[in-house]
This record gives C-alpha cells, sequence and structure tokens, in this order.
C-alpha cells in the first residue's frame, strides 16, 4: 500500500560540507507504523520546484536509539538531495513512507558473529544502524568496517563511528582509505576496488574468518567486493549487498513497440482498476502513473523494491532486479518499475 504520513523535522545535523543527518519527529499514535529493522530506509516525498519527487534513503539510527534519523548526501544535479542539504529547515514536514526493505541483519542476543561491512561514501548509512545495533545487542560479537572516501573530511558519521570505536575498542575496528588524500600506507591510499580489497585480505583480514559481509556503495566497488569475497572463500549467501542506484537503464522487451495496446489489472488499497501500456511507456508503473494510479515507488531503477507487487496472473518481462530475493520471486513477486506484460490478462496485486 502506498502510505505516507507528514513527519516534522526535528533537527538537521551536519555532517560534512555535502551531507546532512535528519532527524525526524513520529508522534506518539505513529510509532508503532516506523518500528524498523537495521538497515532498512524510508522514501521521501516532496515538492521541489513545483514537481513532486521521491526518493528513498537508508536510517541510520539504531532501533535502540529511540529516534529516527536518515543521512543524506548532496549527489551532483540531484534536485532532491540538493533541495534537501540546501533549502530543508528544523520544523518543514516531510511526506514519509513506512520502513521498507530486506537488506540488513537483525541481532541476537546469544550470537557470537564476526561480522564485515564494506561501505563508500554515504554507503555507510544503513552500515551505522547495523553496526550500532549488533554491536548492542550482542555482546560477545565483532564487527570490522573498510569505509571508503575521498578525504578525511568527507567521512560521513565520523564522530558516530569514533564513539563506537570507544564504546566497543576489542569489538569495532574500522579501516579508513582515501582516494584523494595521501596516507602513510598506500595499502590504504585510493579507492575500494578489486586490487585494495585483495591486498587487504592478504595482509589485514581474513576474509574466510567472518560470518557475514555486508556491502553498501557505487556499483563498480560492490561488484569488486562481491568478487574478491566470494574468491576467498565466503559463501555467496553470506554476502547481503544494498544498492542506492545502479547505471543501467530498463528497457521494454524488443518486440513490445509492435504489439497493439495491452491492458493490465491492477488491485491497489482495496480497489481494482485497469490500466492500459501504449508507445509513451516504458513499464507497468510508467503506465499506472500517466494514467493517475497512485502506486509505491521511489528509485525507478529496480533497487529500492518499494515498487514490488505480485503477479497474480498473466506473465511479464522484468528487465532489471536489484532488489526482490530468491524467494519473493519463488513467490510471485516483480518490480512494476522494470516489468512489462508479456500479453494480456496481466494481474498485479500492490495489497498483498
Amino acid at each position: 500500500m502506498t502510505v505516507f504520513h507528514r513527519l516534522n523535522v526535528a533537527a538537521i545535523e551536519r555532517e560534512t560540507p555535502e551531507a546532512v543527518a535528519i532527524t525526524l519527529r513520529v508522534p506518539d499514535e505513529l510509532k508503532t507504523h516506523y518500528v524498523f529493522s537495521p538497515g532498512q530506509h524510508l522514501t521521501l516525498k516532496a515538492r521541489v520546484d513545483g514537481e513532486e519527487l521521491r526518493r528513498c534513503y537508508s536510517i541510520c539510527s539504531s532501533p535502540q536509539d529511540g529516534v529516527l534519523q536518515i543521512g543524506i548526501k548532496a549527489v551532483h544535479q540531484g534536485r532532491f538531495s540538493s533541495f534537501i542539504n540546501q533549502a530543508l529547515e528544523v520544523g518543514d514536514e516531510l511526506e514519509v513512507m513506512l520502513p521498507q526493505g530486506r537488506f540488513g541483519y537483525q541481532p541476537q542476543a546469544q550470537a557470537q558473529g564476526n561480522y564485515l561491512a564494506i561501505a563508500a561514501g554515504s554507503g555507510i548509512t544503513p552500515m551505522l544502524s547495523i553496526i550500532k545495533t549488533t554491536l548492542q545487542l550482542e555482546p560477545h560479537s565483532q564487527f570490522t568496517l573498510i569505509y571508503g572516501n575521498r578525504t578525511s573530511r568527507s567521512i560521513m558519521f565520523k564522530e558516530a563511528l569514533s564513539d563506537l570505536k570507544n564504546r566497543y575498542p576489542q569489538r569495532f575496528q574500522p579501516l579508513y582509505l582515501f582516494s584523494q588524500e595521501s596516507l602513510e600506507s598506500p595499502l590504504l591510499s585510493g579507492r575500494i576496488d578489486h586490487q585494495h580489497l585483495t591486498a587487504i585480505g592478504k595482509t589485514l583480514l581474513n576474509y574466510s574468518d567472518f560470518d557475514h559481509a555486508f556491502i553498501c556503495g557505487p556499483e563498480a566497488m560492490m561488484d569488486d567486493a562481491h568478487t574478491v569475497l566470494e574468491q576467498a572463500g565466503m559463501p555467496a549467501e553470506r554476502i547481503h549487498s544494498e544498492r542506492f542506484n545502479t547505471s543501467a537503464i530498463a528497457a521494454r522487451p524488443a518486440n513490445s513497440a509492435s504489439r497493439s495496446a495491452t491492458q493490465v489489472e491492477i488491485q491497489l488499497d482495496g480497489r481494482r482498476l485497469k490500466i492500459e501500456l501504449g508507445s509513451e511507456d516504458n513499464s507497468i508503473l510508467d503506465a499506472a502513473l500517466r494514467q493517475g494510479a497512485d502506486l509505491p515507488y521511489a528509485c525507478k531503477g529496480g533497487v529500492c523494491a518499494t515498487c514490488k507487487c505480485k503477479l497474480k496472473a498473466g506473465e511479464v518481462d522484468m528487465a532489471l532486479n536489484y532488489s526482490l530475493e530468491p524467494d519473493q520471486l519463488a513467490a510471485g513477486y516483480i518490480l512494476s518499475c522494470q516489468s512489462w506484460p508479456r500479453g494480456e490478462g496481466v494481474v498485479l496485486d500492490f495489497d498483498v
């Protein structure tokens, strides 16, 4: 369901010249709705220069903190992130969807794990929640963080990470890499890539010792990290990743342009409606939005899974999928932003 609530901005903290941490005030009557797991994200909606924009951002606070906080880094020509960083003020309101996402880890008090996080730039946002919560709730577990930035001035949540290191000196080990700042060790100078991760694995860390790994950052970095960890012997099912965006662009199936207009039936908020896909549409989601259906969505890139729904009948082609897990695919879930009907008779349910 597409459920947004207007939440007040309680605090804005400047983390770096390009990034802020936004604390949202959740009224008592909505607190049960905004209970979240470490690693989940929020979809925000706001009008920027007269246009409605939606973006999803990971929650950086721990559930034990008692606050709802997200970190937002301004990206080049990013209209929404620039608006947040430059124009948003304490006391303003944002429309916020309920927490979503399956990335992350739910700590267990009896667990005794050894975990690895690999992040670059704003990819630290979900990691901070995961690391903090795990160290809080699993007193016998350890966490190692490999964190890449341009310079030491661009580190998001630098103080929070230092506090964690001071609080858990024997259980939290952060390693910082800087791509535009020289360090004495060439091992820690440069981007997090295949070469650096391989070298770190041969000198500082034994990747096979880790029970689980969590990765978030640019696409190329994530691909390199997956490769290095698997080559080191870590099973793929123990490597968990969260993509903020992708360079790939979804495309309709090559033969779709020759088809006549196709109808799709959608169940949303207990109502049934039919939409028609035309030549101007790139996906079922595009067609639905064009015809006034208020479907849930955020990234439109197959990354966030905000637009997921269940295929109840018919068949679709799905161009990209960076968010649905194998069990969800087996259960019939698809991403409406990446899907196109193979023919008539497609029925989608957004209420499940």
